[in-house]
């Protein structure tokens, strides 16, 4: 395995973002649902196209199950103290976070899960499809895996080359949610600090974090679909 060189790497993340965008946007203008998780998708096939020119798997990025049972309590124990962590967060703190801020979620943030309202198989469907296999998988293996170690190169393999690289990452992963208005960009952002610093101390493992994730957005949707789109 080599890694790319700066200026390499540099191109191929923009390559890699610009191509997610783009796709993204078409898609939207046919509204298309999950162009998101779609367009996550094209960008870790174009970024895998990368890697394999540098000897990059994705297991190099810790793309690997746990092995054994107690790996596997371990893994879901992280994942979940994730999840508490974030849940504290998102509830309690970042609420203070807008207030001093002034900003808050637009009322239109959630009317694009109003489709699935009474909808239980949609519901399940886009549980499966968009959640897991496009936010938790997708996300976690471009956001974490890809962009994060890309960064990472970049920046230099020191603390304060990962420091940037993390806080880099977190604002793109930020700005991908715009959709929720600078109140959602903000939140987002420091979910995905928090997520890179489990990925990092694990010592950068993709299962953990994307349980996590997974966990997290199926929190949050199903408490959507069963108040009726309310909260």
């Amino acid at each position: 395995m080599s890694t790319p060189s700066k200026s390499r790497a540099i191109i191929e993340i923009a390559i890699v973002l610009g191509i997610m965008l783009g796709v993204k946007d078409v898609l939207d203008r046919f509204e298309v649902i999950a162009a998101g998780s779609i367009a996550m998708w094209v960008g870790i096939g174009t970024s895998t196209l990368f890697m394999r020119q540098h000897g990059i798997t994705w297991k190099s990025f810790g793309l690997t199950l746990p092995k054994g049972g107690t790996a596997w309590l371990k893994t879901l124990g992280i994942a979940l103290a994730t999840v508490v962590g974030v849940l504290v967060f998102m509830l309690l703190i970042m609420p203070l976070v807008g207030q001093i801020v002034g900003v808050e979620v637009p009322d239109d943030a959630k009317d694009r899960f109003a489709f699935l309202v009474g909808q239980p198989l949609k519901f399940i469907a886009y549980l499966v499809v968009v959640i897991w296999l496009g936010a938790a998988m997708g996300e976690e293996l471009m956001m974490r895996g890809f962009l994060l170690n890309y960064l990472g190169n970049f920046f230099g393999d020191s603390k304060k080359g990962w420091v940037l690289a993390v806080v880099v990452h977190a604002a793109v992963f930020g700005s991908l949610h715009i959709y929720q208005g600078i109140y959602g960009v903000i939140g987002t952002g420091i979910v995905a600090v928090v997520f890179a610093v489990v990925y990092l101390r694990v010592k950068r493992k993709l299962v953990p974090v994307i349980l996590a994730h997974g966990i997290l957005n199926s929190l949050s949707l199903t408490a959507y679909y069963l108040s009726g789109g309310i909260v």
